[in-house]
């Protein structure tokens, strides 16, 4: 890749001179600039010089431009990395510690609420609870009880008072 560059910038050059080579006639006259404001005593002129050198003044001046833009895009992209490395370096500590925690729950016996296979998680007993709760309003709905404490609840879910 460096030699097609390379090539493609001898091209460039070549083409630049043979422009200025073939219109010596314009390069190479000498031409006065000069600058009015607008009041007389504010006139300025320039020594005469030849108009290559104004060209080359011009492109020297677009070069320094652009380097000076692409070093400040490079410094901000340089310091816009090393921020995000650094979030990257906390979020990995995060992670560290997460893991470790994680490792430390699911080692203690008291805290286990889920089998040792990530695949299922076990029924809570609040989950179970309301599912028989459901199941057992049902059948009582439909008049089948099979404890007699359904029969001693009233429409609220409260307990009646059997005398």
């Amino acid at each position: 890749m460096k030699k097609v560059k390379l090539f493609i910038g001898l091209i460039i050059l070549v083409f630049a001179g043979l422009i200025i080579y073939q219109n010596r006639d314009f390069f190479f006259v000498k031409q006065a600039l000069s600058l009015s404001l607008g009041v007389k005593t504010w006139n300025w002129t320039a020594p005469a010089v030849e108009n290559v050198y104004y060209w080359g003044g011009c492109l020297g001046i677009g070069l320094l431009i652009t380097g000076y833009l692409g070093l400040v895009s490079k410094l901000k992209a340089k310091k816009t990395i090393k921020s995000l490395n650094k979030t990257i370096e906390s979020h990995l500590e995060m992670i560290s510690s997460l893991k470790r925690e994680l490792e430390a729950f699911k080692s203690d016996p008291y805290h286990k609420a889920y089998p040792e296979s990530d695949d299922q998680p076990e029924e809570t007993l609040a989950t179970s609870d309301l599912e028989t709760q459901a199941g057992s309003a049902g059948e009582s709905n439909s008049g089948e009880s099979k404890t007699g404490e359904e029969d001693n609840l009233d429409q609220d879910g409260k307990t009646k008072s059997v005398s």
